[in-house]
């Protein structure tokens, strides 16, 4: 459940400011339409350390392979449940107990679902479209396929990214140790013996000083602008917007985002359309998938160009954001009416193409990382021996 701050204005134009409490902003809306409210803002309270109920793209893998399995061998929704249930993990057990309480009670599987809010609306668009046509199993085999991809490629990333970190790390405690331990001993050999100081020299020991009379007020200041960064980014959705845009127009990291962009998006369109969810929806959901304001709202630019009567692959290209090859295959899928065999192999190809560029990335980005960390260290290690080196040459 998120929680909504809303300046609206009643039915007599006197305005108020409300907190609502709902899983999706069209809850907020439909609920401000119910009470003959018009609002004028809305935003979306965040907490500084707020986590997410969503459940994790490997438990819903195995949650959803489940479900279809015995749903496939015919296996009572209740029953399913209370099967689930059983040798759920602790964090799904109360997911599972609720979605049965919320079936027995009369809601129907999709709103059962819904109500736990531990699904995405990706998941209960699919849930629903697997309802209404009687083939829920092959939709929960398809969400399973689906997320244990999304955990692998999150996987695949992590690993890669691992042996960068630790050289960072590494790299910085050794900078600092030798700023702390180090460098204070080499300027007492150098007070001792008359040595003349590079200006070199004199920044790594004024760097040392200070660290070593404030470490203190470092650490607080460093603490509390982490907090107040992390703060201002949850809660300010224009600066994230244009964090986003600034992204995508660096070379290599606009081009690897961008091709992450398209496979979230292709590979979520192709499960709704394939489930027999309407286009206009599949793109609104598929859209929301990204989870990029700014991204959305381009994207909405084109599914209202759609509804108006426009080819999607016309209405895509109009956004200037997707690839010409995707473009170019939706539009190929539309006018030969093979949309979904179109959009099954844009999904393939961005697959492939988004673990190449991914790997690739992260060896050039351990490169930089490498290079990056030699020259801190070379120019600290460099700064402490020139005075030596000049004093010796001197005689």
């Amino acid at each position: 459940m998120e929680s909504y701050k809303c300046i609206v204005y009643n039915e007599e134009n006197k305005r108020k400011v409300i907190d609502l409490d709902f899983e999706y902003e069209e809850d907020v809306f439909k609920f401000a339409k119910d009470n003959n409210l018009k609002i004028s803002a809305i935003k979306k309270r965040r907490s500084i350390f707020s986590f997410s109920q969503k459940l994790k793209n490997k438990e819903l893998k195995i949650l959803c392979k489940e479900i279809g399995i015995l749903f496939e061998s015919g296996c009572e929704i209740t029953r399913l449940l209370e099967v689930l249930e059983a040798q759920a993990s602790k964090k799904l057990r109360p997911v599972l107990r609720k979605i049965l309480r919320e079936i027995e009670s009369g809601n129907s599987i999709t709103e059962s679902f819904k109500k736990t809010s531990a699904f995405s609306r990706f998941f209960i668009s699919l849930v629903y479209a697997g309802e209404i046509s009687s083939n829920l199993d092959q939709v929960m085999y398809r969400l399973s396929e689906y997320y244990d991809k999304e955990a692998k490629l999150k996987s695949k990333i992590i690993s890669i990214s691992i042996y960068p970190v630790i050289l960072a790390l590494v790299t910085v405690a050794s900078v600092l140790l030798i700023l702390l331990f180090i460098m204070p001993k080499y300027e007492a050999i150098y007070l001792e013996n008359n040595i003349d100081i590079p200006a070199i020299t004199r920044g790594m020991l004024f760097l040392s000083n200070f660290i070593r009379n404030n470490y203190i007020a470092i650490l607080l200041v460093s603490f509390m602008s982490v907090i107040i960064s992390m703060y201002i980014f949850k809660n300010n959705q224009e600066l994230r917007k244009e964090l986003h845009k600034l992204f995508l127009r660096l070379p290599k990291v606009g081009e690897l985002m961008l091709l992450n962009i398209t496979n979230k998006f292709s590979k979520s369109l192709y499960i709704l359309v394939k489930s027999g969810v309407e286009i206009v929806n599949a793109i609104d959901i598929s859209a929301k998938v990204i989870d990029k304001k700014y991204i959305y709202e381009m994207i909405c630019v084109a599914n209202d160009s759609i509804k108006e009567g426009n080819s999607i692959g016309i209405s895509l290209s109009k956004i200037n954001l997707f690839p010409q090859l995707f473009i170019t295959m939706v539009t190929i899928g539309e006018s030969t009416g093979r949309l979904e065999e179109a959009l099954e192999t844009i999904n393939k190809f961005y697959e492939n193409e988004l673990d190449e560029k991914v790997e690739i990335g992260t060896k050039y980005f351990e490169v930089g990382i490498i290079l990056v960390m030699g020259l801190i260290v070379g120019v600290t290690v460099i700064s402490m021996v020139i005075p030596m080196f000049n004093t010796i040459s001197s005689f």
